[in-house]
């Protein structure tokens, strides 16, 4: 079976909750899948809701299954799906996708996905269980991710962070100005971080949220409104969620990541600088700022060439079936 000759692909994921990265996840697979060839996308959506031109069906529609028999292809399109930290139940809906995918001699593909945590006994034999068939291509996200699958004896290959191919694709440019933007899970007396950054010139501050739930009142930070412009347009990006950090190295921006195992995983082939790393202390990071703003970052065209790679990989992967 040849890639340019499917015409159906099964795209899954954590898609349709208004997850900034998992949006960004959603829309560069939809697009690259539409450039290879595939004119029909089933996708499984919260309620069947309607995104980017996709068929949709409900997350747990037993409709699900007869799109994926109707599929040539299954692939889990970026995001941390294998770990039962969030909950056990989210890993038993990943793996049942999984699972169904073999059993109907699907060709399964992970594209830019990671691994773990993994807890429960249960949950590792079930993560086993898929990544040893030899129906399943593991393109990991992260280093840690790919030496996991690979010791299980899985077929696994290093890629990058499926979002980056949306970025490579955009036609948004850096347009630094003098702000700080923040995203915070809960609450944190910020008062340190911006005397901070007002010593060093910075007087607008930011809050947004990359996943609903999120802090999003912190006065005197004000709220911000298109979230990916807000990152590209600032001097600092500071959070505890993982995708503004890669936004942000993306377009070669200071970022300070705040308690984020996700992401010390995922930079730790672009850098091995400790300044961008910091531990929920108000006060470790207000020294961490004037630091990181001194910082040149040439991470762009490493992120480039590795998202370019990926693609290729899954069309080397696609050309094999």
């Amino acid at each position: 079976m040849r890639w340019f000759s499917l015409a159906t692909a099964f795209l899954w994921g954590y898609y349709g909750f208004d997850n900034f990265g998992d949006e960004l996840m959603f829309k560069a697979c939809v697009n690259l899948l539409r450039e290879l060839g595939f004119g029909t996308i089933y996708t499984p959506l919260p309620k069947g809701k309607k995104s980017m031109g996709v068929t949709s069906v409900d997350r747990y529609s037993i409709k699900l299954l007869s799109l994926l028999k109707k599929s040539q292809v299954s692939i889990a399109g970026g995001g941390g799906l294998f770990q039962d930290v969030t909950s056990l139940r989210s890993l038993l809906y990943y793996y049942s996708i999984s699972k169904a995918s073999l059993l109907m001699d699907k060709p399964l593909i992970f594209f830019g996905n990671s691994v773990g945590p993994l807890r429960r006994r249960l949950s590792k034999k079930l993560v086993w269980d898929v990544f040893k068939d030899k129906r399943t291509v593991f393109i990991a996200r992260d280093p840690a991710s790919y030496r996991y699958v690979k010791m299980v004896g899985g077929n696994a290959v290093l890629g990058t962070d499926p979002a980056i191919i949306h970025l490579m694709e955009s036609d948004m440019e850096k347009k630094t100005e003098k702000k700080a933007v923040f995203f915070l899970k809960s609450p944190m007396d910020v008062s340190y971080i911006l005397k901070s950054l007002r010593d060093q010139g910075i007087n607008d501050f930011v809050i947004s949220t990359a996943f609903p739930g999120d802090h999003s009142y912190l006065p005197p930070l004000r709220n911000g409104e298109n979230l990916l412009e807000e990152i590209v347009s600032s001097s600092i990006v500071i959070t505890e969620r993982f995708h503004p950090a890669l936004v942000a190295a993306y377009f070669e921006i200071p970022f300070i990541i705040v308690d984020c195992q996700k992401a010390r995983r995922f930079f730790a082939r672009y850098t091995k600088e400790d300044h961008f790393f910091s531990k929920r202390d108000p006060l470790e990071i207000s020294l961490k700022v004037p630091v990181v703003l001194k910082k040149e970052l040439k991470l762009k065209e490493k992120m480039k060439n590795d998202a370019i790679e990926m693609k290729e990989m899954l069309k080397g992967v696609l050309k094999g079936w």
